[in-house]
């Protein structure tokens, strides 16, 4: 999924999914960095309005707007 990295935290990033522009979505790099394209990227987070490929790893209701939000992952 193609994801433009819209903020950086202490926990991870923040982005906005092409095509999905009505949902939130993140990358919480202190609970996926064990996996390895996770761990990848940490080392290098992309800078803010980056474009780069992520994984869908969980999709859920979110108690606010935006209604949905997606927890991202990283490829292998």
């Amino acid at each position: 999924m193609r994801a433009t990295i819209t903020g950086h935290h202490p926990w991870g990033l923040v982005a906005e999914l092409h095509g999905y522009e009505p949902v939130g979505a993140s990358l919480d790099v202190i609970r996926r960095g064990g996996e390895p394209g996770v761990r990848r990227l940490a080392q290098e987070l992309p800078p803010v309005g980056a474009t780069v490929d992520l994984v869908i790893g969980e999709v859920r209701t979110w108690h606010r707007e935006p209604w949905i939000w997606v927890d991202l992952t990283a490829p292998c």
